[in-house]
């Protein structure tokens, strides 16, 4: 390898500034006019001066300030004191790449790791503050970008008036669709201004017409217009390719089959639209994660891609209409976005909606957001909820700062919907319970978040004890009680406990709102054995509370008698004007806690207890264990070897067993149980399956299974192994819907009534959380005002912030992108000047709104036909630089390179403009009149270029 001295480099680009050796060493040197040239000092990235990585790094992790002018300032005098400033930020980006290179080198342990994303996070905090305190004379330096306005990429759904199915057809336009023939018949309630009208649609009055795509919507649309409705359907088309191909060692190419076609809905903002089916059975949704987590074989890399699905199936035959199906029928699945890595519960409402609770990850595939949103930390939970055909009607992230998991989820007959589950690091906006652990240490704490019936986030609550603790189970009580059970490692501030502790204690917990509307807790229950135990499941009857729990290995129900205190107070409050009132409110004060009937399930022998179910007036419970002699009475099937799915039913009051049922379900291997629910005394069960399961041969290599099964009797009613990417499959979660499949699925149409509208809230919209902020000035070095996300906001609040916090010097307006409104900034005048810059203590929200940062001023054009500021305050350059990277995995390894690459290469380039500028050069580097012809070449550059020559060829042999 041949190096090469970069002072040749220098020399080279001082011999065309016209300087001599002496004047690229600082001092001044005279033109061939005889005026002195500005001094422009070495730039270390010139000087080959940079020390090892090694010392970088060893000076970084040993306290040293990344930052230091005194290290850079050049011994030469008249020199600008922005270079100095310029050097002193770069050798700090140079240090910070230096320990990224480190965290990636070879046999570096993750305590090490850990030492350099420390160090990191401080260098990037040091230069944030250093840079947004520099006072330049010839430009400016910004930690975000250089912009003329500051357009966000995460935005607001608009309400929207449309809908499409999914492909319901592939052929032919005038074909007949086979999924139309037989009976199909459903309802369309339309309110308009207060009045709903019924509009039956049957299939069958179109008598001998081909129920084609075409026809079927003229038949729809001619009994909406004679309803006197402005609400139509039309026919989506989309063409397809035709199938490529090997025959033969040659690309062959067959013809389309035919194009693709769906359903739009086009619907009026004073028309709302409720669809029913006249005959409905129950439909099952299953999710599943498949694919191969190491397809390599080799657990160093991280080459696994997991997939996530939603399927329904119908779960009767004709009855379900046409197009349901035999029992078990598929009506779709849905291969749901990249960035959910698990999915850990499903729950349907009464409106014939799904919900989900999902784990969210980023990066996967490039994907850093879930439907738009752009997920904060490593990872994060998120509700999402969709309607019976399978479309997404919103997502609603926690926006943890770190990390967080979703365990559990509980949807009241209102819409309301509580998760919960653990959390590590920093959550903005939540009410604080006692908690012990530190918010931004590693130690998981418990949260439960409740929203409203539009998914607007109504409170948070975050507790913690002196060590890891998680929610794993919520439930919704009567006088708007939310019970709470999950495990801790130590005990809980306010907990009353029954049972030593020992490894993870269960504990049941109780919130309820205040007369101000946020949450209080009830009381607090830790128990347990001196072994693991936690919460599996919570169900409410009435006042009672039962709850599910594995303890030291075995399946345990505990029930306890709940008696709110429920009292009316008047209170003082804000009306929506902003006037107070004084207005009386009813609200649950307190509870009291009383133990009562325990069971004892026995051991699971290695299984788990998932769940358990109010079905009828009775309890049942879901699993799976190696045990064949669980204590439920009247078992009507046999367990069949390994672990088996099992599924037992009990009285409500734990002590009768006159009622008692237990069946088993599995086979000669080992099966297991991930989702469990039951309606009117049938059972459905999801999970992995073993060998011999029911019978049925091996799909895939490693198979999972949906089954339906009639506890009373044993009987399995339907059910069917599953497979999916790379032939792995497990089933994560499964809901029923008592009357979620219909004719309704014919046409690719939802159950219930259409919403259009979308919550307005930022909170709601994107991942910011009440308490994140920003700032924002409006001056170099001026003081920056502090913008802080309330739980309510929108974007018209807040754009109001803005414009007040900047003295109205920005203009703030809220534009379209896609199917969202999003903000955007920009200077109120040509001598307006603002710098958006991140929030601080991790409160940063400028990522979740999707704002770049930085600074946002008005251009124009120079005399040179160069783009320069209009504010007359020279040249701007961004850093582009984000408030926190990511040392720990290869990729956020990779992007700390790009971010601190990026942001070392615009010094250079301030660099260089700023000496051209002072040197009289143009942009390029060159004299004005460096292209002019004729004249005389100087000796000096003469002499140059011969050393040049003369040493490339002693490099190339003269060749």
């Amino acid at each position: 390898m041949i190096s090469f001295d970069t002072s040749a480099l220098l020399s080279y680009y001082q011999a065309k500034a016209g300087l001599t050796g002496a004047g690229a060493s600082g001092s001044s040197t005279p033109t061939a006019t005889g005026k002195p040239k500005a001094v422009v000092p070495t730039a270390p990235w010139l000087a080959a001066k940079t020390p090892p990585t090694s010392d970088l790094v060893r000076q970084a992790l040993s306290g040293h300030k990344f930052v230091d002018e005194a290290a850079n300032t050049s011994s030469l005098k008249g020199a600008s004191p922005d270079y100095a400033k310029l050097f002193a930020t770069y050798q700090a980006l140079n240090t910070m790449s230096a320990l990224v290179t480190q965290a990636g080198a070879k046999g570096e342990t993750a305590g090490q790791i850990d030492g350099l994303q420390k160090a990191l996070t401080r260098g990037l905090g040091e230069v944030g503050a250093y840079v947004q305190g520099l006072s330049l004379d010839q430009l400016r330096l910004s930690t975000g970008s250089v912009m003329t306005s500051d357009k966000a990429s995460v935005g607001v759904p608009k309400a929207t008036y449309t809908y499409q199915t999914d492909t319901l057809y592939t052929g032919q336009v005038d074909d007949e669709v086979p999924r139309f023939k037989g009976a199909v018949t459903f309802n369309v309630a339309v309110k308009s201004f207060g009045v709903t009208t019924n509009v039956a649609m049957d299939l069958s009055e179109m008598g001998s017409t081909p129920r084609t795509m075409g026809n079927v919507v003229a038949y729809m649309n001619n009994k909406l217009k004679d309803a006197g409705f402005r609400t139509s359907f039309s026919v989506q088309r989309q063409a397809t390719q035709g199938q490529t191909m090997q025959v033969n060692g040659k690309t062959v190419t067959l013809p389309s089959t035919g194009d693709d076609f769906s359903l739009r809905i086009n619907g009026d903002s004073t028309e709302q639209l409720t669809f029913s089916a006249p005959s409905a059975a129950p439909a099952v949704y299953v999710t599943t994660q498949s694919g191969d987590p190491d397809p390599d074989k080799n657990p160093l890399t991280n080459d696994g891609v997991i997939e996530n699905t939603l399927s329904k199936y119908s779960a009767a035959g004709a009855g379900g209409g046409a197009g349901a199906g035999a029992p078990g029928g598929k009506v779709f699945t849905e291969t749901l976005q990249g960035t959910i890595s698990t999915v850990h519960k499903s729950v349907t409402g009464a409106d014939g909606s799904v919900y989900m609770l999902a784990d969210v990850a980023t990066p996967v595939n490039g994907q850093t957001d879930i439907n738009g949103q752009v997920i904060k930390g490593s990872s994060d939970t998120a509700l999402l909820k969709y309607d019976s055909a399978g479309h997404l009607l919103y997502a609603r992230t926690l926006g943890a700062t770190d990390n967080a998991s979703g365990l559990s989820l509980a949807v009241a007959d209102d819409g309301s919907v509580a998760v919960a589950g653990s959390v590590t690091g920093r959550l903005d906006g939540a009410v604080n319970g006692p908690i012990n652990s530190s918010d931004a240490g590693t130690t998981s704490d418990s949260f439960v978040t409740r929203y409203d019936s539009s998914g607007n986030e109504q409170w948070t609550v975050r507790r913690g004890s002196l060590d890891d603790d998680a929610a794993t189970a919520v439930a919704f009580g009567s006088d708007g009680v939310l019970y709470v059970g999950g495990r801790t490692k130590a005990g809980l501030p306010g907990a009353t406990s029954t049972d030593p502790s020992g490894g993870w204690d269960a504990y049941l917990t109780a919130y309820a709102n205040d007369a101000n509307g946020q949450p209080k807790s009830l009381f607090t229950q830790q128990f347990g054995t001196t072994e693991n135990d936690s919460v599996s499941d919570i169900v409410v009857n009435g006042s009672q509370v039962i709850v599910g729990s594995k303890e030291n290995g075995e399946a345990k129900l505990r029930s306890f008698d709940v008696s709110p205190n429920v009292v009316t107070e008047n209170v003082n409050q804000l009306d929506q004007y902003g006037a107070m009132q004084n207005v009386a409110v009813t609200y649950t004060k307190s509870a009291t806690l009383t133990a009562g009937a325990t069971r004892d399930l026995g051991s699971l022998k290695g299984g788990d207890l998932v769940g358990l179910k109010i079905d009828n007036g009775q309890l049942y419970v879901g699993g799976y264990t190696a045990n064949n002699l669980m204590s439920i009475g009247g078992a009507t099937t046999a367990p069949q070897g390994g672990t088996d799915a099992f599924v037992g039913r009990m009285a409500l009051d734990l002590g009768d067993t006159s009622a008692d049922a237990l069946t088993y379900y599995g086979g000669t291997g080992n099966d297991t149980v991930t989702g469990f629910d039951v309606s009117n005394g049938t059972a459905w069960l999801v999970g992995s399956a073993g060998a011999n399961l029911d019978g049925q041969s091996t799909v895939g290599t490693k198979d999972g299974y949906v089954a339906q099964i009639n506890v009373g009797t044993g009987a399995v009613d339907w059910s069917q192994r599953l497979t999916g990417k790379d032939g792995i499959a497990t089933p994560t979660s499964v809901a029923v819907d008592k009357s979620g499949a219909s004719a309704l699925d014919v046409l690719g149409l939802p159950t219930g009534t259409m919403d259009y509208s979308q919550s307005d809230r930022i909170t709601s919209a994107t991942t910011a959380r009440a308490g994140d902020t920003f700032q924002i000035r409006t001056r170099e070095r001026g003081p920056l005002t502090t913008i802080t996300i309330d739980a309510k906001d929108t974007l018209e609040t807040l754009a109001d912030k803005i414009k007040q916090a900047t003295g109205y010097r920005a203009k703030v307006d809220i534009s379209t992108s896609g199917s969202s409104n999003v903000l955007k900034i920009s200077p109120a005048s040509n001598s307006s000047t603002i710098e958006i810059v991140a929030g601080k203590g991790g409160t940063d929200v400028l990522k979740s709104l999707g704002l770049a940062g930085g600074v946002v001023r008005a251009t124009k054009t120079d005399s040179n036909g160069k783009t320069v500021s209009a504010d007359g305050g020279g040249p701007a350059y961004g850093l582009q630089l984000t408030p926190e990277l990511d040392l720990t995995t290869d990729a956020g390894r990779k992007n700390a390179t790009l971010v601190i690459t990026r942001a070392m290469s615009q010094i250079r380039t301030a660099y260089r403009d700023v000496s051209n500028t002072a040197l009289g050069l143009d942009s390029s580097g060159n004299s004005p009149t460096s292209g002019k012809t004729g004249g005389t070449v100087p000796a000096y550059l003469t002499n140059q270029i011969a050393n040049y020559q003369a040493a490339l060829d002693r490099l190339t042999g003269g060749g």
